[in-house]
């Protein structure tokens, strides 16, 4: 920040001289044609009458001596009793209609200093340029004023130097104040910067702002932000490892369990009955593993930010076809309803979502029961709904289902507890509702889920 307001602050001095020298020159332009314009007129009135005097022409022209010496300085350095140190810059001449040199300056050359013709000319003379003035006087004389153009170029080089020079004199001084508010501004960001780059990760708290400027408010209340959804995943993580944890030393403990009674069986009967066990506990440690996997990524599906179009009765179907075999083992009846809805979301996890609703309602179903799934748009939401002929749940217990693992008592029906965990996930990932009741047409459980349409 320092640097590149000093950057700014020479380019605008740069530019502020630079624009002061366009200015002088052009000043200095306009009070010097005026001045030449003056001196050829007051030329005029001096020498022309005189020289009608003269009826014969000299041999030679009259030049008249100005001043000549070495002189160094500005201002008055440059005058002197008896002259100026500019004069041999300035010049006149004098010429007959004929084009015969009458009269001239020492400084100006024996040429015409410019075209015989009234106005203006900017002429190269000997190298030197010059800025000429010509005026014909009513005797048809022709009066010559002219000044070599570095004068004009030197004030305005003064006039600049004058702008600018005490800025540049000035520049440490503001380089000093700059650096100094750049500091005391700064001061709160870089004691907040310390804080952060030693703060332990495990302590998420928010950052105080008192102290910190209004410029910068936003971006602490930004990190803030960020720093409570972090406490959060962070939360919900650990939460999810020490569920996890706590749920799989069962299913193992009997694996283990049912490995040793086959390894230490006696016959063949005990050894049949005990690798069944086995095998129905890998089952089961396979399925809560395959559903804390889904739950961990249903919970992180509301921070993905990859979300596309989809057809949610398309989805349904491809989820119930995946499904059938287990309705089929239970000779479940599936009756379905899709009407065409969009939706935006994450595809897989809506499919978390159908999966786990069909699922639920076989497993918990009886043999032989009906399963009904339909979709439908009811105004601007996309409604799903999956409903069986089951034994449903309770009014006091439809909340608490929702939570992890947890398993009504004498269902007499195995799971992990996770199903309808994360159904939740993934319903309020994608802002909508879920909601159980009793099915009024099956007399099972009724799930309705309803989320934002597309139109």
């Amino acid at each position: 920040m320092l640097w590149l307001l000093l950057g700014a602050l020479a380019v605008v001095m740069a530019v502020a001289g630079l624009l002061s020298y366009r200015a002088g020159l052009q000043e200095a332009g306009e009070m010097f044609d005026a001045r030449l314009v003056q001196s050829t007129r007051v030329l005029v009135s001096l020498v022309d009458e005189p020289l009608s005097e003269l009826n014969a022409y000299p041999g030679e022209p009259i030049v008249l001596r100005g001043w000549h010496g070495e002189a160094h300085g500005v201002g008055e350095a440059l005058a002197f009793n008896d002259g100026h140190a500019y004069e041999n810059k300035l010049a006149f001449q004098v010429w007959d209609a004929d084009g015969h040199l009458l009269l001239r300056s020492d400084s100006a050359p024996v040429r015409p200093l410019a075209t015989l013709q009234a106005g203006y000319e900017d002429v190269v003379v000997e190298g030197a340029h010059w800025r000429a003035f010509t005026l014909r006087s009513p005797n048809g004389r022709w009066f010559q004023s002219a000044e070599l153009t570095d004068i004009r170029e030197e004030l305005a080089g003064d006039i600049a130097g004058g702008t600018l020079l005490p800025l540049l004199l000035a520049l440490p001084l503001v380089a000093l104040v700059v650096w100094w508010s750049v500091a005391l501004a700064t001061r709160s960001l870089r004691r907040m910067s310390h804080e952060i780059g030693q703060r332990d990760p495990e302590r998420l708290a928010p950052l105080d702002p008192a102290e910190v400027p209004q410029e910068a408010r936003g971006l602490v209340d930004a990190i803030n932000g960020l720093l409570q959804r972090l406490d959060a995943a962070l939360a919900r993580e650990r939460t999810f490892v020490a569920d996890a944890a706590h749920e799989l030393r069962t299913p193992i403990s009997a694996l283990k369990v049912h490995a040793d009674n086959a390894r230490q069986a006696h016959d063949e009967s005990e050894r049949d009955v005990s690798q069944r066990m086995l095998a129905a506990s890998v089952l089961r440690v396979e399925r809560l593993v395959a559903q804390l996997l889904s739950l961990s990524r249903a919970e992180s599906a509301g921070r993905v930010p990859e979300q596309v179009r989809l057809d949610l009765a398309a989805l349904a179907a491809t989820e119930i076809d995946a499904a059938r075999p287990l309705l089929d083992a239970k000779e479940q009846v599936l009756r379905m309803d899709l009407q065409p809805v969009q939706v935006s979301g994450d595809e897989f996890a809506l499919g978390l979502l159908v999966r786990n609703l069909v699922e639920n309602a076989s497993r918990y179903a009886p043999a032989g029961a009906t399963v009904d799934v339909r979709t439908w748009q009811l105004e601007d939401r996309a409604c799903l709904s999956v409903e069986d002929s089951g034994p449903g749940i309770p009014e006091d217990e439809r909340e608490r289902v929702f939570d992890r693992f947890y398993r009504r008592l004498g269902s007499r029906h195995e799971g992990s507890g996770l199903g309808l965990a994360i159904v939740r996930e993934v319903v309020a990932a994608h802002m909508g509702t879920i909601r159980l009741a009793q099915s009024p047409q099956w007399g099972g459980l009724s799930v309705q889920v309803e989320l934002p349409c597309l139109a």
